[in-house]
Formats: structure tokens, sequence, C-alpha cells
């Protein structure tokens, strides 16, 4: 995706949960696909409660989690697939932007920088959203495919926590940016590692753990 090169003089990396959108992206799809009566009742409730343990701190994301979350597309074709996030996008994603994320990302774009949108959601859905931001370059949980459908499994890490500073370090080096000319936007304290890597991080509507460490660290705050 990242073209050796390009001239950009700072890149902008954007997660998407929480950042560019408002809400849960896995939780929003799940209730999204079912609508559109492609998974289980049950299904759809083992999410739900999933989610609402992991509010209350009572699960953490794992690789088995993750994991779980990519069965939403087991036995779908790729074009299937493709028209499904293309609808989810606009039906779903599209009203719950953040205003304030966007118009950043617009401004760092207006500006020549580059942006990169990373995110620990599936990879069809960071994309057919960034198919209607109009970004390039994007990175999200890679899904297994075979023989032209979805196996339902995951394909390689994840970018989250740590992984997704890592990849942020590989778009840098490989477009020959210093790190410290690069802006980072996120909500939560589990993107800490990315935040810290650049040299403008941006808490966008953040969780107590990061508003604490913005506010410690004198970083901008979007509400």
């Amino acid at each position: 995706m990242a073209d050796p090169g390009d001239s950009s003089r700072s890149i902008a990396f954007f997660d998407l949960d929480g950042t560019l959108i408002v809400g849960q992206t896995q939780l929003l799809l799940v209730l999204f696909l079912r609508r559109q009566k492609v998974v289980s009742l049950a299904f759809l409730l083992g999410t739900g409660l999933w989610f609402a343990a992991y509010k209350a701190r009572l699960v953490r994301v794992t690789r088995e989690a993750r994991a779980r979350g990519a069965r939403v597309l087991a036995g779908l074709t790729e074009a299937e697939v493709a028209g499904l996030m293309s609808r989810f996008a606009e039906e779903v994603m599209t009203p719950r932007l953040h205003p304030g994320a966007v118009a950043a990302l617009h401004r760092h774009r207006e500006q020549g920088d580059r942006v990169v949108v990373i995110s620990a959601a599936l990879e069809p859905v960071v994309k057919a959203l960034c198919d209607r931001l109009g970004v390039a370059d994007y990175v999200g949980a890679s899904c297994q495919i075979r023989e032209g459908r979805y196996t339902g499994d995951l394909d390689g890490p994840t970018p989250y926590g740590e992984e997704k500073a890592r990849v942020a370090q590989s778009f840098a080096q490989r477009l020959e940016v210093d790190p410290a000319d690069c802006w980072a936007y996120a909500d939560h304290e589990t993107d800490l590692r990315l935040l810290q890597s650049v040299g403008h991080p941006v808490a966008v509507n953040p969780r107590p753990g990061l508003l604490k460490a913005a506010l410690e660290g004198g970083w901008l705050v979007l509400p």
C-alpha cells in the first residue's frame, strides 16, 4: 500500500473504533449482519454478552476473542463480503463518523500528509470505510480466504497494542518519514504505544486511562 517514493512530509495515523467511528464496529457489524440474516441470533447474543463483559472489565481482548469476530464472514465469497461491507460502511459507519477526527483527517490530506488507518477491526471493514473516506493506506485484522471464500479465521498478526505501533513504525521507515514529525489519533489506553511513538499524539474522546496520560503529557485532546 505504501509507496516508497512518496514525498509526504508527515504521516497521520488514525485508529478506527472510538476514534474515526463512535462505537465498536465489531458489535455494529454483527447487528448489521443479523439484520441481513447472515449470522444467527445465538451469535448475536454471544457477541453482545462478550462486549458487556468487556465494558465491565471482566474479560480482556485476546487472540481467541478477535478470531471469534472473524467467524461472522465464514463461508461468504469475496464478492458477497465486499457488497455487505460497502452497505455497512454507508448505512452504519458513515452516520457514526466522529466529526473532529474526520475533520483532522481531511486537514492532513489537504496539507499533503500521508493518512494511514490502523485498526484491529476486520480488514474488510477497515477497507470499506477507507474507500468512503478516500484513504488508500490502511491495515486491519487480515481475514483468511481460501478458494475465493472467507474461512472465518484470521491470517497473521492483528494490529493491536504494541503491534499497532510496530505497523506505524514500518510505514514511517518505508516512507522515510521521521516519527517525530508524525501524528497519531486514538481513543483508548491500548493505543498508548502508538501515541507515544510519534511526535504529535492526539487523544480523541479518550477513555479515562488515556485521558490521564494525555493530560500528563500535554497532548492535544479532541472531545
